[in-house]
């Protein structure tokens, strides 16, 4: 046997010093093909611009903006109440059903109120104190005259000057009295029409033409002042609301032309139908908000008043919105 195999001490250091050698060669080998791997370009390592949801042409400066991400929502919704106490007498309304602006669709018990209105007409319409007032005049101006034409033609004061006076004086309280019965018949008219403004508030009127959606009281209950009755909303415009990057922003002005169409949403599930995807919405532009968010991306909200053609417009969806003719920065 060797020296080497008899000795454990040298077996050992040559084993240690085979497997040194064995890893250097490793690491110089991993270390040229890392040196032979191309190195990336600067310019397409840079990530994609913020909102990613406008598009290119629109980004390089071309006449029209498109962005999606936007939402169709309501522009005339509203909770409808009595401004006054009282029972309802009258609601004959459906969810769906549609009004006209200025139509009443709901009463209140308005019995007192009627009675009221009518006191107040007949009123009024009395106009015997003025009657009186002006015959009593007449005859007080007269006797006024005829003292004086006596005393005239008579050289004389056949007539004391003290009943002259009085005389003068009763003609005088006469015609204050047709003042006073003109003031009180426009007294009575205004009652008259204070009378019929509170009969108006036992009704409740349609603001506007549109569709009851949710009804909340029922014929026979009573309500405080400003209880909600029924809500009603204006579906013939919609409004189109959404962010644009801050440099798109400052291109656009209120009343430019707008286009909508609806698309899928990102976050929900399901596919729109392809009458929705296929329509095409007008409208205009109206507002710019003129701050900026707080957080996250440099952007801009703004919204647009679309015609609602055919009803596919629908709260909540999700549109894509193209403004025609942006002004150049």
């Amino acid at each position: 046997m060797s020296r080497i195999t008899r000795n454990p001490r040298i077996t050992a250091w040559i084993g240690s010093t085979c497997a040194l050698a064995l890893c250097t060669i490793w690491l110089l080998d991993a270390t040229a093909q890392d040196r032979r791997k191309t190195i990336p370009d600067k310019k397409s390592a840079r990530t994609r611009p913020a909102n990613s949801n406008v598009r290119a042409g629109a980004r390089a400066g071309a006449g029209a903006i498109t962005v999606s991400g936007f939402r169709v929502k309501l522009m005339r919704q509203v909770l409808l109440g009595f401004d006054r106490v009282g029972t309802i007498a009258d609601l004959n309304l459906h969810e769906g059903k549609r009004v006209k602006a200025g139509e009443v669709i709901a009463k209140l018990d308005d019995e007192v109120a009627v009675a009221a209105l009518n006191s107040a007409r007949k009123k009024a319409s009395n106009d015997v104190h003025k009657r009186y007032a002006t015959a009593s005049y007449a005859v007080s101006k007269n006797e006024h005259q005829q003292a004086l034409l006596a005393n005239k033609n008579a050289g004389m004061d056949v007539v004391p000057k003290i009943e002259i006076t009085r005389l003068l004086l009763a003609e005088q309280r006469s015609q204050l009295q047709i003042e006073q019965a003109v003031h009180d018949q426009a007294v009575a008219d205004l009652d008259s029409t204070l009378a019929e403004a509170q009969l108006n508030t036992y009704r409740l009127k349609a603001p506007f033409d549109g569709i009851v959606t949710r009804r909340f009281k029922q014929k026979g209950e009573a309500i405080r002042q400003g209880d909600p009755i029924i809500e009603l909303v204006d579906i013939s415009t919609m409004k189109v609301e959404g962010r644009i990057p801050l440099a798109q922003a400052i291109r656009l002005q209120p009343g430019q032309k707008v286009v909508v169409q609806l698309v899928d949403s990102e976050d929900r599930a399901g596919v729109l139908p392809s009458v929705f995807k296929q329509a095409r919405f007008p409208g205009r532009l109206v507002y710019i908000d003129p701050g900026v968010s707080l957080v996250g991306e440099r952007d801009v909200r703004v919204w647009a008043e679309v015609a609602n053609l055919q009803g596919l417009l629908r709260h909540g969806l999700t549109a894509q919105i193209t403004i025609e003719a942006a002004v150049a920065p």
